[in-house]
């Protein structure tokens, strides 16, 4: 049985591959040396890349950035956004720079003024958010017009026993 195909074989299809693509690198402006059979070519270094006035500027403006970010509070993931580097490589520059990263900080004010106990809260304001609860308005409405926060709206309501209306629409924070 013989089988003829129409295919080349494949040693020629690599050498005209070969060729097409030496000859593509050569019109782009490539050099090829020729070395002599028997001879080794010496091992070619790349020079490294030297500092330019360039690279020092940009890690100065990183170093700066670094320090102004950490002052504001920055966590990690922040720093490696705005910095553009990985963890190892902000750790580095920190430590080289004498930059202390906080990696944890204490709960804010903000925070703690929700942590308070719902019955702080006078008869009063309890009163207000009952009444705007029964016109229809959200615990988030109802946080916004009374300067309470919604946690605080919400221990409110489970305190005095009301519900607050809860719209499926509500876009609101």
């Amino acid at each position: 049985m013989n089988n003829k195909t129409t295919h080349r074989s494949p040693d020629q299809r690599s050498t005209m591959d070969l060729a097409a693509a030496v000859e593509r690198f050569v019109a782009q402006g490539g050099v090829i040396d020729v070395i002599k059979e028997g001879n080794v070519s010496p091992p070619r270094s790349t020079p490294a890349p030297a500092n330019t006035p360039d690279d020092a500027q940009e890690r100065n403006s990183k170093v700066h950035l670094l320090k102004d970010l950490v002052a504001k509070g920055a966590g990690m993931s922040a720093l490696q956004y705005s910095l553009r580097m990985n963890r190892k490589e902000i750790k580095q520059l920190a430590f080289e720079h004498g930059v202390k990263i906080a990696f944890s900080r204490p709960i804010s004010e903000i925070k703690r003024e929700a942590l308070q106990d719902p019955m702080e809260i006078d008869d009063l304001v309890a009163g207000h958010a009952m009444h705007y609860s029964s016109l229809g308005y959200t615990a988030v409405e109802i946080a916004r017009l009374l300067d309470l926060t919604v946690r605080q709206v919400w221990d409110i309501g489970k305190a005095y026993r009301f519900e607050f209306q809860q719209r499926e629409d509500d876009d609101t924070p």
